[in-house]
């Protein structure tokens, strides 16, 4: 099992113009879909006025020392991603790690797996499947 990618931690990731904040869901666990070691991971948005956002978790500024404004989580685009591909683009700093989110913001985190309509139904599978 992975050392460096772990529940509760998080990961700087490109997406689209700017890296988002991604919190990792669960620990690597084995994949028969995948052929891999997985993880489930979730990005933070920042809360724009006047434009969408999933009201299934809203987290404020602070929460976590790389969230400067209130963020929403973005349900919608939650993924489940090889650990090795992880691992090596952390190796060659396409992907950074920063500090782990703690234990009340994981919680309402993953509450909001729960709630949000914007789940896809293969994240819904994934979560249950793997217990997380």
């Amino acid at each position: 099992m992975s050392g460096i990618v772990f529940q509760r931690g998080t990961l700087l990731i490109q997406t689209g113009p700017h890296p988002h904040l991604h919190v990792v869901m669960n620990d690597p666990v084995h994949c028969n879909e995948a052929g891999d070691l997985t993880v489930l991971v979730v990005n933070l948005s920042s809360v724009k006025f006047g434009a969408y956002h999933d009201p299934s978790c809203v987290l404020g500024a602070g929460c976590h020392p790389f969230v400067r404004l209130d963020s929403w989580l973005m349900y919608s685009h939650s993924a489940v991603l090889r650990v090795p591909r992880i691992e090596h683009n952390l190796s060659i700093g396409d992907i950074q790690h920063r500090d782990p989110v703690d234990v009340d913001t994981f919680a309402l985190i993953r509450q909001g797996f729960d709630v949000s309509p914007h789940v896809k139904s293969k994240i819904i599978r994934y979560i249950k499947r793997h217990g997380i």
